[in-house]
């Protein structure tokens, strides 16, 4: 048993982390059904980071089966150095067997958080198509791939020969302690969500909105520094007692706040619907410019940059709107279809205001 927190693999400690897996994992299940719902029954469509999020969910449910059967069956390869030898020879099979599992659940605490990431990088992607802001985003996203599969190199390789993380003894202490490979990941984990929140939070912070509608999708958007806050307690604790079972609350809480915050702005349509006073009335006006060459058009179409108050800002709150009322109640930019009509000399040269609204 681990002197500092007390934490060890024993029917205590299997009972405490049955009880605040399963129901932090009600809590994820329910947002996402929620999502689910929201988006059959106000949208009528999946979009990418929808089914992304359903891998996501899979994920987090095997993670949380998995870390329940290895507490539940008497441990790991992870204890105390020297305890081995009050194992008996069934105790020392369960726990080779069990450790075999601890390399799958980590796979699926590594790949429920990297999902996750991703769905919500997804839909920041659809929030800011066409808009400058994109690129920011798309640079988190490489960041975010980068940090994947350097986190997942470095987990194959930190431990060798690879067979020792199940090995027992272990032929060395990242085999069972997998202190390299935290460390790592701690330091490619943060740092992503902190981009993801430096890239969306100053944007929402600009929007020109009525002040409880800036409240609500701020607060929606900005629940990544929980996440982030998470991750670290998470990385703070596992530092501070290796051989600690611990670590598996941890897990579970960070992967649980992960998936809250992943699938509650996709409920926004939703809470639009229980609580219309969020609905509100948003104007935007779109200064557009745009030269046409002489002669017939045939077919075309053309979509003209818009500009909001001087910002994309107005346009992201359509976007998000969008998700809210359904693509089929709003425009959020402006198309000008040209079939087969002629085009005017002051058309030709000039330029041109349009103002579009949505209540």
């Amino acid at each position: 048993m681990s002197a500092k927190d007390g934490y060890t693999f024993d029917q205590e400690f299997a009972a405490v982390l049955a009880k605040e897996s399963w129901a932090l994992f009600a809590v994820g299940a329910v947002t996402f059904v929620l999502r689910v719902f929201t988006k059959l029954w106000f949208l009528k469509r999946f979009n990418t980071d929808d089914y992304v999020s359903l891998l996501a969910f899979g994920l987090y449910t095997g993670l949380v089966v998995t870390l329940n059967f290895i507490a539940q069956s008497g441990g790991s390869n992870l204890y105390d150095p020297g305890d081995e030898v009050y194992f008996t020879p069934q105790v020392i099979q369960d726990r080779i067997y069990n450790s075999k599992i601890v390399v799958v659940s980590e796979q699926f605490m590594l790949c429920t958080i990297y999902t996750l990431k991703a769905s919500v990088i997804l839909f920041y992607l659809r929030l800011t198509q066409g808009l400058p802001k994109q690129r920011i985003i798309r640079y988190v996203a490489i960041s975010i791939l980068i940090a994947f599969i350097g986190t997942q190199i470095c987990f194959f390789t930190a431990c060798q020969p690879f067979k020792g993380y199940w090995a027992i003894p272990p032929p060395s202490e990242e085999c069972t302690t997998l202190r390299i490979y935290g460390i790592v990941q701690g330091v490619f984990n943060i740092p992503t969500d902190l981009f993801m929140l430096c890239a969306t939070v100053p944007v929402i912070y600009r929007l020109q909105v009525p002040l409880k509608q800036k409240v609500l999708i701020g607060g929606l958007f900005s629940l990544g520094i929980v996440v982030l806050l998470m991750a670290v307690l998470a990385k703070a604790y596992n530092n501070s007692n290796y051989y600690s079972s611990g670590y598996m609350l941890w897990y579970i809480r960070e992967a649980s706040t992960a998936t809250y915050v992943a699938n509650l702005p996709h409920i926004w349509p939703l809470i639009r619907h229980l609580f219309p006073c969020l609905r509100g009335t948003t104007r935007a006006n779109y200064t557009t410019s745009n030269q046409y060459g002489g002669g017939r058009r045939t077919g075309a179409v053309t979509t003209i940059k818009s500009q909001a108050r001087g910002e994309d800002d107005q346009i992201l709150l359509n976007k998000i709107d969008i998700e809210a009322m359904g693509s089929d109640k709003i425009l959020t930019t402006v198309e000008v279809r040209q079939d087969d009509e002629k085009i005017s000399p002051a058309e030709e040269t000039g330029q041109g205001t349009v103002q579009k609204g949505y209540v």
